[in-house]
């Protein structure tokens, strides 16, 4: 091999090893696209915070804001039942609402994984008729499934501990609830 072929392989193994760092750091130095400075609508923070404002947000007199949340096809899914549709879902929360004088959801966690998203949660509610009015504090977790398409959630299922959330608060089956829980708990 001559000094000037070893010179060209030394030059192309040079360009090789360093050329992808090259374009990196020319990259980083450009200018940025005014348009990847927008949070992107799909992205996951933006998805979280909308969870998070729509369950803290909903009210009785503000079930519009359902329209961007959910899609016209969810499916959702909790101990209570199950429901078709964005309609549906509204009636069934307009009713569920109707006495609620305070709602705040506390979420622990909230992980995504592609177009899905599982978030743990306490749901801290207040409702004429439940507890005498005072607070009950339920912790639960939801899985919500968007749709990439519409960036809408198609699916919504809740799970939580029906007997924490109601049965232990309503006079004389509350009672029976709260007495068998304590005899089957493991203390």
């Amino acid at each position: 091999m001559s000094t000037i072929q070893f010179q060209r392989s030394i030059l192309i193994l040079a360009w090789t090893l360093l050329a992808p760092f090259s374009i990196i750091n020319a990259m980083s130095e450009a200018p940025q696209n005014n348009k990847e400075n927008i949070k992107d609508k799909n992205s996951e923070n933006t998805r979280k915070e909308r969870i998070v404002k729509a369950f803290n947000d909903l009210r009785v007199d503000n079930l519009h804001i359902l329209d961007n949340f959910y899609h016209p096809k969810l499916k959702f899914h909790d101990p209570i039942g199950e429901i078709d549709g964005l309609e549906a879902m509204k009636a069934y929360y307009a009713q569920m609402y109707e006495t609620v004088t305070d709602i705040r959801f506390d979420f622990e966690t909230l992980t995504q994984e592609g177009d899905n998203i599982i978030g743990t949660w306490t749901m801290h509610l207040k409702a004429k008729g439940l507890n005498g009015g005072e607070q009950v504090s339920v912790k639960g977790v939801s899985h919500l499934r968007f749709d990439p398409d519409s960036n809408l959630v198609i699916y919504h299922r809740d799970y939580f501990d029906m007997g924490a959330f109601i049965y232990e608060y309503i006079p004389v089956l509350g009672t029976f609830v709260r007495m068998v829980k304590k005899k089957l708990s493991h203390d």
